[in-house]
Parts: structure tokens; sequence; C-alpha cells
């Protein structure tokens, strides 16, 4: 048997958790006046006025893991401690706003593109896109029946008007937000399937077996792997949208020269290879958060989708065994076959269908 866990490290994991559950970290990242700042920019404004909901309690939190000490040296600590590390950085950079604590953040995560993705090339793909005729509410109530049909039963869908995605997953709370705007395409109602619930719910709901409450929200350094995995599962789908592998090589690129322009800058940039309506999302997506997006500075957590797509593909072809993926939120880097064989973790209870080729897998 496994030597058990010590509770100094036991506290400092649900010290961790409890504050993820309590703060939603994507209401303070994303711009609550969107649309507005939207249409002031295109009237003539140097940059979008971007409005942000503060996070009030950032000081207390960051006091409150301050205050929790534990072995870093043994296994399950330094986990913990990686997982202290990341919050605590994002917390600072949702505090303070600036290009610095930004740049930490992503230093921190190793989320600035490295020079051989920006070597890859992809097409553009030619396949006419559907209309965006799929309401949020439509989505909403399928994403629900999938959950349903899955048997998980303590997760639910609500509606949240302030992202800048149209769907997140947040595991701590074990909810999916829909931005009750949003507009889908016939398509996506499967591809988010794959995408939300076969990959980021599933490993979620699998890490709340575990010891440790951070293999439900994420070991560090894993959302390089979840959202590669996220990807993969779309191709293994058939739903994921044309030209998708492109338009990430794009947000590489946006990355990399916002760390060097403002927004309006960047966007001009942007608009002259991809038209004003993509380089207004991109630039969104990576200037949210930024107190003065005028200026250069980047939220660069985006390229993790291109970066983990390439790295689980090659994982996979190499032979890397898939159910591994579903102990929990871990990285393809992480020794789960160690951990497992030690008995430290236990082996996922659920798979979705699509690795399985066949029904949906239970282990239970």
């Amino acid at each position: 048997m496994p030597e058990p866990i010590p509770e100094p490290i036991r506290l400092a994991d649900r010290v961790h958790n409890e504050i993820l559950q309590e703060i939603s970290f994507s209401q303070h990242l994303n711009p609550v006046n969107v649309e507005a700042a939207r249409q002031a920019f295109l009237r003539g404004a140097p940059c979008p006025p971007f409005r942000y909901k503060p996070l009030e309690q950032a000081d207390d939190a960051l006091k409150r893991l301050d205050a929790v000490t534990h072995d870093r040296q043994h296994p399950a600590g330094a986990l913990v401690g990686k997982c202290f590390d990341h919050t605590q950085m994002m917390i600072r950079a949702l505090r303070d706003r600036t290009a610095s604590s930004f740049h930490l953040l992503a230093i921190c995560n190793e989320w600035y593109p490295e020079p051989e993705l920006m070597k890859l090339q992809f097409s553009q793909g030619t396949e006419a896109l559907q209309p965006l005729d799929v309401n949020a509410n439509t989505l909403i109530a399928y994403l629900e029946e999938t959950l349903a049909d899955r048997e998980v039963q303590d997760w639910k869908v609500i509606r949240d008007p302030v992202m800048s995605a149209r769907v997140l997953v947040d595991g701590a709370k074990r909810v999916l937000r829909v931005n009750p705007e949003a507009r889908f395409r016939a398509r996506d109602l499967d591809r988010l399937v794959a995408h939300e619930i076969d990959v980021h719910v599933l490993r979620s709901v699998n890490g709340q077996i575990q010891p440790l409450r951070c293999f439900e929200t994420g070991l560090p350094g894993s959302l390089t792997t979840e959202e590669g995995l996220a990807m993969v599962a779309e191709e293994k789908t058939e739903t994921q949208s044309p030209g998708v592998l492109s338009r990430q090589l794009e947000v590489l690129r946006a990355i990399q020269l916002a760390r060097e322009m403002g927004f309006g800058e960047l966007h001009a940039t942007l608009s002259e290879s991809l038209g004003p309506g993509l380089a207004w999302g991109i630039c969104l997506r990576i200037k949210r958060g930024l107190a003065h997006p005028e200026l250069p500075g980047v939220y660069a957590k985006d390229s993790v989708y291109l970066r983990g797509r390439m790295r689980v593909t090659k994982w996979i072809e190499d032979g890397g065994d898939l159910s591994q993926l579903y102990v929990g939120k871990v990285g393809i880097e992480d020794p789960v076959q160690e951990w497992l064989d030690q008995g430290w973790i236990q082996p996922a209870r659920v798979l979705p269908q699509m690795w399985m080729g066949g029904r949906q897998a239970s282990r239970g």
C-alpha cells in the first residue's frame, strides 16, 4: 500500500480547491462590455474601452495561500505547490492587470510559442461554413442531455454572458458555462460534446476519485494536454471546424506580435491578412484582462491549443495509452503509469466511446 499523503499537503490542496470554487476567473478575465467596446472601436476609438469586474478578494485569497505551508519536496507536495504558483500568478494578474504580471503568468506556464511551432504550415480549409443558426438554448439542452447520457449527475450547464469564449468548463464548480448571446453552427453541437464533455468534463469527473482535488481541476502543466486532447477529439469525431489549425497558427503569430503592439496596431496588422472580424476575435482573446490593451502586452494562454494538439498527436502515435489521460486532468509528461502501479491513484472509471470504438466505457 502507498504511504498516505501527509495532512499538511492535503490541507494545502483543500485550501487551493476552496479558492478555485470561490473565484470564477473568467468573470474577471473577460470584459463585461465587449459589444459596447467593439462599437466604440469601430467608431474610431484608438482602443476598445474594456471594463472588468474587479477581483476584490484577490489580496485575501493570496494571504490564505501564503498562510498554508507544506513539504514541496514530497511528490504530492510538489504537485500542489506548482498549482499554488499558477493560481497566485493568475490572481495577481487579474488584480494588477499589468503587462508585466501577465508576462510572469506566461513564463510560469510556458505559454509563449516556441520557434518550432511558428514554422508549422496548415491548409486554410476550403469547406463551406455552416450558418450560425443554432441558439444557445438549443446547445444548452443538448449539453444537458449528453451529461445525463454520460451519467454525470453532479454537473450543470449555466448561462454566463461575461465570456470571450462561447462555452467553457469550470471543473472546480462542476459547471459548463454557455454565453446566452452566442450563436452556433449545427456541427458545433457534436463538436462541443467531444471537446467540452468527453474531454474536459470526463477528465474532471475521473479526477474526483483521486486523493488530491488538483486532479479534478488540473495538475501543473496539464492545460496543454487538456486542450490538445480536446482538439484531437474533434478530429477523431470529424467535427472540427474547417481550417482550425491554420487559424490557431495565426493566433500564435498574434501572440508574438502582441508582446510589442497595442490593440489598435495589432488589429490593423491582423486585418490585412485575416479580415477585421477574425482580427477582432483574436485581439479580444489575447488582449483581454489587461488594464491598458492599447500598450504592448498579452494574455498568451491560447498558445496551448496548437502546441497541445501537436504534442498529444505525437504521444498517441508513439503508443500512448489514452486511458491514462482520463485518470484526471493530468499531462502527458506526468508519470501516470508509475502512480497507478504504486496504487497512489485509481484508474479512470469512465472513458468516452470515441476512444473505445464502441459504447461509453465505464470501469465503475
